[in-house]
């Protein structure tokens, strides 16, 4: 029986599955004692894993050579299987974004080709963005939760402030500025990408 209630939600996600690693992954699955079996659709084949009380369904699109795993949002109720998925997008260079809540804080994780773009951890008075070369930006909201929606405004205000500067520089004709604030834009502009994703 499990001992606490498991819910990761998978959204925009998008694997191109080789048949191989298809097998592979079922085999995985089929080894922690999970039943499988298929369901057909007229352009979506689904694969249905079954553990205890839990039915999840995997959305596959046919292709000749490979299958397509593709789903707008998919909520998994079992810690095994979302972690075999989470690796599916890293190892097959899949896309998606994995929102994993926890006892503590809530990890939000945009995948891009197999890569971590993003990472955000949300804890209800520390937020921290983070992707592949570490933290991007932090912010403290004294005990009060930030929604993605509240980060996102924040970043405007601020790129609204760089580009305030930046018209002042171009108006000082001070090249170095103009640089120093278009690079700062351009981290700005990326991260509130990011952002944009989980609203």
């Amino acid at each position: 029986m499990k001992d606490s209630f498991v819910d990761v939600e998978f959204s925009e996600m998008y694997i191109e599955l080789s048949k191989p690693a298809l097998h592979q992954f079922i085999k995985r699955m089929m080894s922690q004692h999970y039943s499988l079996f298929w369901r057909y659709d007229t352009k979506t084949i689904y694969l249905m894993i079954e553990l205890e009380d839990y039915i999840h369904e995997l959305p596959f699109i046919r292709n000749t050579e490979f299958l397509t795993l593709s789903a707008k949002c998919l909520h998994v109720y079992d810690d095994v299987l979302a972690s075999a998925l989470e690796k599916l997008l890293q190892k097959e260079k899949g896309n998606g974004i994995v929102k994993r809540a926890t006892e503590g804080p809530l990890y939000i994780t945009s995948y891009q080709a197999g890569d971590i773009e993003s990472m955000i951890e949300i804890d209800g008075s520390e937020k921290v963005m983070m992707n592949r070369n570490g933290s991007l930006i932090q912010y403290k909201d004294d005990g009060k939760s930030l929604e993605p929606r509240t980060i996102y405004n924040m970043m405007n205000l601020e790129i609204d402030y760089v580009l305030m500067e930046l018209h002042e520089a171009l108006l000082d004709s001070d090249e170095w500025l103009v640089e120093s604030h278009k690079k700062k834009l351009t981290k700005l502009l990326t991260r509130r990408k990011q952002v944009e994703q989980l609203l």
